[in-house]
């Protein structure tokens, strides 16, 4: 979609503004009053937290504050923030308030800040005791741990792989996803209330389409080899037979694809001199389909360093980690489709605003 046509959906950008939803009540009052400053920031490596800076008031009669002392901001409250333009609002962002700060200063404006983490916090992101699944997949997996932390999950399907798979108890229940997802080359992110463990989706269709100049108020892209692999190689230890490794090979060219026509980062590193392989041999794995999956993941890996970029434009909910989008009139190096990684969506007295990170395996 042209920046145009959602303008016309989004009253021409005029008139940005937020809600806040604490324990299920709209706080109209603090939104009208006191707020100053309200950002969320998503990654998908890492989730969704969010930050508001409120303006407070001393009641010299009460000796209390107005908005430190109030109920509705208590660590543990459960809060909902949508962001917008008139009544076409977005949910951005649903998860606990966790950190509670104030400024002091005689004679200024005492401000407070309230931050949080998403839905994830309270359970995924927690340490939790060492635990062993047996007889399941990755995917298996997540949607266990998606139904104990009371959320929705997005999974697709991935192979068995082992017979038996340990958390140990340094990390929680998000780096142990995590590390499964990259392992086989998934992704895991949260998403308000979905918990998604999916197979990238890099090449599905841009939801926007952008140009510098005119809906781009910055870009700032980096192109990178240093980083590029044209071959990997993984002789994975055979848990049953220590002679007998399982190889797995992922070759140029192989990565995911993200837009048809271009050369990729491994074939651009196949292209200058030198080999670039990489070969790993400090792991274990169970079959030649497992080796060959963490082959080809690190590859991918591998690639996603080669362009990578920050760009700021007027405040877009549509543009959210997962999605992809199209940034136009770059010159030929850099014009193209790019992967979302992270962004970061902030209302305050200067408007809304939207800078965000991108990433493309290809040229």
């Amino acid at each position: 979609m042209v920046l145009e046509k959602l303008s016309k959906q989004m009253s021409d950008f005029y008139n940005p503004g937020f809600k806040v939803e604490i324990n299920g009540k709209s706080s109209q009052e603090i939104i009208s009053k006191a707020i100053l400053n309200v950002t969320v920031n998503e990654k998908i490596d890492e989730g969704a937290s969010f930050e508001l800076t409120v303006n407070d008031e001393f009641d010299m009669n009460k000796q209390l504050f107005k908005w430190l002392d109030h109920p509705d901001f208590s660590v543990g409250n459960k809060i909902n923030i949508n962001m917008g333009y008139g009544s076409n609002m977005t949910t951005m962002f649903m998860g606990t308030i966790t950190t509670l700060e104030s400024s002091f200063f005689s004679g200024e404006t005492t401000t407070i800040t309230i931050r949080g983490h998403d839905l994830a916090y309270d359970y995924i992101k927690k340490a939790a005791p060492e635990r062993t699944f047996k007889d399941k997949s990755y995917s298996e997996v997540a949607r266990t741990i998606a139904t104990e932390a009371g959320m929705d999950a997005q999974v697709d399907e991935s192979a068995k792989l082992q017979t038996q798979i340990t958390k140990n108890n340094k990390d929680t229940y998000y780096k142990f996803l995590e590390a499964r997802a990259k392992e086989i080359g998934f992704v895991f992110y949260i998403d308000r209330k979905n918990m998604y463990f999916v197979k990238p989706k890099d090449d599905k269709r841009e939801v926007l389409k952008m140009e510098l100049g005119k809906d781009i108020i910055s870009f700032n892209p980096t192109l990178r080899n240093t980083g590029l692999l044209n071959e990997v190689e993984v002789r994975g230890h055979n848990p049953t037979d220590p002679n007998a490794p399982f190889i797995g090979i992922a070759t140029a060219g192989s990565e995911r694809d993200q837009e048809s026509g271009k050369k990729k980062g491994s074939q651009v590193a196949g292209s200058q001199p030198g080999l670039r392989k990489r070969v790993v041999t400090n792991i274990v794995v169970n079959s030649v389909e497992h080796a060959n999956s963490i082959a080809l993941s690190i590859l991918n890996q591998a690639s996603d360093t080669f362009i990578e970029g920050n760009v700021e434009t007027i405040g877009l909910p549509q543009i959210r980690p997962g999605t992809t989008i199209y940034l136009d009139k770059m010159g030929k190096r850099f014009t193209g489709k790019y992967f979302v990684k992270a962004a970061t969506h902030t209302i305050n007295e200067s408007g809304y605003r939207t800078r965000f990170t991108v990433k493309r395996n290809a040229l």
